[in-house]
């Protein structure tokens, strides 16, 4: 089953399929905090449907490329990609381990969010964009560091029970966090997600 969505906030619509991961507050959190810079490369890591990297060059980023496990991912950004209009972004199925193509000024990355061993179900998109199985945040820090350019950034969305983990990561591979912001699903409520 196929849908289109339009992203909060902005004319951008994106199709969608059911049983892959679809965009969601987490997505739009990132896309508000992101800043994109005009000269800016951008590298999307898990790009999925082409949300975060499509969103970024409409901000102004002169290229992109997002990768991901699946092909049908892959068809999907580029479909998406077309039907926003962006014509500087590219998409390749690739694991990040194995991912080449020069530096980036800035990477985005919504990660799995559960450590390997949490429960899962059958479906290897969820299974893939949910668990670090195939995507840990050490690894995810390691090869940003390898992919950025000097003074390059890295944005990216996590759960807040998880900070002090991931500040200890980021700082072991010389990241200096900037701006944080905490996501409360509720005035009330505590945080959610970073």
């Amino acid at each position: 089953v196929i849908k289109t969505d339009f992203l909060p906030g902005t004319n951008l619509q994106f199709i969608q399929r059911k049983e892959m991961f679809r965009f969601n507050s987490d997505t739009v959190a990132l896309c508000r905090f992101m800043k994109v810079r005009a000269k800016d490369r951008i590298l999307d890591i898990g790009t999925n449907n082409g949300v975060l990297l499509v969103y970024a060059l409409k901000q102004g980023g002169s290229e992109g490329v997002g990768i991901d496990l699946f092909s049908e991912a892959i068809e999907l950004a580029k479909r998406n990609a077309s039907l926003n209009q962006v014509d500087n972004a590219t998409f390749r199925v690739c694991p990040l381990e194995s991912f080449s193509d020069g530096t980036f000024d800035l990477i985005l990355c919504n990660p799995p969010y559960f450590k390997e061993g949490s429960d899962k179900g059958s479906n290897p998109y969820l299974n893939a964009a949910r668990h670090e199985s195939s995507l840990t945040l050490d690894e995810l820090a390691k090869h940003a560091f390898r992919l950025l350019r000097e003074h390059g950034r890295l944005a990216l969305v996590h759960r807040s029970s998880r900070t002090a983990e991931l500040i200890r990561v980021l700082e072991s591979y010389r990241f200096a966090i900037k701006r944080i912001r905490f996501i409360h699903d509720d005035v009330d409520a505590a945080s959610s997600g970073i």
